[in-house]
Order: C-alpha cells, then structure tokens, then sequence
C-alpha cells in the first residue's frame, strides 16, 4: 500500500508539472505571486543583459542572458517564463516581475514588466533610477509577427493579408487599445538573407507600411504610428549557408514584423 501511495503521489506530482510546463501566454499577462519566486525574494539582474533581450531570441539565448524561470517553468515546452528581478536605488531594493513569452517556434514573442515603471531600470544610463515626478515614454510592449503567417508568400499589400494574419492583427490592436497613454507605436519590417538587398529592403518597408495601415483603418492613431524597414540586416537565426528547404524554414523567423509600443507614464 504504502508503494501504491508513493506511486500515485508521483504521477500526480508529474502531471501537475506537466500542466505548468505547457502553461500558454495570456493577453493580457498573468503574473504569479512573487510569494512563489525561487530564490525566493528574487535575484539581482544584469542590466546589460536584460538589455540585450528582444523579440525572435531562442530559449537558450534567453537563459544565458537571464538565467532560467523563476517560478518553477520547464524549459521544454513551456511558453511562459517569469522572472523576479532586484534592483538597487540607493540603500533601497526594488523588486520587478518581468515575463517573457515564447511562441510556437519558441521564439521570443513579447516581454513584459508588472510595473510598467520598472522598464525605466533600462535606460541607456546605468546609473539613472526611475524618475519620481514627471512624465516618462516607457516602452510598455513589444512583440513580434510571422510575416509567413501574415502575407501570402511575396506579397505586402493589405489585400495579401492571410485570415489568419488578420485574426493576429485583430488580437494585437486589442492589446494596443487596452493600454493607456500610448504615445508611440514603432513598426519594423524584415526579412531572411535571401533575394537582392533591393528586393528585400522594399519588401520589409512594405510590409511594415501595410501592417501600419492596417492598424490605422482599425481605429489606432496614425500620427502615433512609425514605419520602417530593417532588411535583412537584423537577423536572429544562425541557419547554415545555400537556399535548400531546410535552410528556408531555419530563416522563419528572421521573416518578421515587430511592434514595439510606448507609452507616457504620468507619476
């Protein structure tokens, strides 16, 4: 008896770990209770790192430049990594929820703070703490489309958009539109190695354009909305050389659309 409880104990230790494993990104985000961080009370975070972190990175980039979860995630098949991050003003520490959310090529699809102040801790100047009175652009967001899931192959016109890529645009103006004060919204478009520096320059700005348009005859302030086009100058893949299959699919994810947006923070 007393090996059937050990046994049925274990499986459901297991299971319950498995349900947390495959935990899915939410939209907004769902943070845990930082009650629950291990090491509990959080960990003092390289700022250059967390610099460094952005859309289209993989897991492993991800805890090299941060370390793993914090709240007990698997690092195979989970979508959801949070952190509990110290940060030192003075002889005060502050402490900030941060979560990074993976999509379905576990690529980095978005980060987020619980505080929105506490993105102020990047600012390029080290040394400078949030500031305690005035307004400040923070970035509130950022995340990142599959230009494979927006547009039919080639394509950039706003009639090329997939169903699906609607839906995705759909999702994402919602996000944008629940969020208060939004001050800037930032558009980049880019594309894999391959095709001419001309073609793929062209490309990327079209697209950025189109998904722009898109989300300005969907209610969101032109004046707020900037385009732009990066190429292929930006890659986050290290794929081999040639244009096989094989090759084509490990450049998905340099094929990409990034939002990134900004908000006034009044305090």
């Amino acid at each position: 008896m007393k090996m059937q409880s050990i046994a049925a104990l274990s499986i459901g230790v297991l299971a319950t770990l498995l349900i947390e494993g495959c935990a899915a990104p939410q939209s907004p985000p769902e943070f845990p209770n930082p009650q629950t961080a291990s090491p509990a009370g959080g960990t003092f975070v390289n700022i250059g790192n967390l610099r460094n972190v952005g859309v289209g990175l993989n897991k492993d980039q991800i805890y090299d430049l941060l370390g793993p979860p914090q709240f007990h995630e698997w690092f195979i098949g989970n979508h959801v990594w949070n952190y509990l991050f110290d940060f030192r003003r003075g002889n005060e520490v502050v402490s900030c929820q941060y979560q990074v959310q993976y999509d379905s090529h576990m690529r980095v699809s978005g980060t987020y703070w619980r505080d929105l102040a506490c993105a102020d801790w990047l600012r390029t100047t080290p040394a400078a703490a949030p500031a305690a009175v005035g307004e400040k652009v923070v970035t509130i967001e950022q995340f990142s489309l599959e230009s494979d899931a927006l547009f039919a192959f080639g394509k950039s016109e706003i009639d090329s958009i997939l169903p699906g890529g609607k839906t995705e645009l759909d999702r994402d103006i919602a996000r944008i539109e629940s969020r208060r004060a939004v001050t800037e919204i930032d558009i980049v478009g880019h594309t894999d190695r391959i095709g001419s520096a001309t073609f793929n320059e062209s490309l990327s700005l079209a697209r950025a354009s189109t998904v722009r348009d898109y989300m300005v005859e969907h209610g969101l302030a032109k004046a707020s909305i900037h385009s732009s086009g990066a190429s292929s100058s930006e890659p986050v893949t290290k794929c081999p050389r040639g244009e096989s299959r094989a090759v084509i699919a490990c450049l998905q994810p340099d094929r990409r659309v990034t939002v990134t947006v900004k908000g006034q923070r009044d305090v």
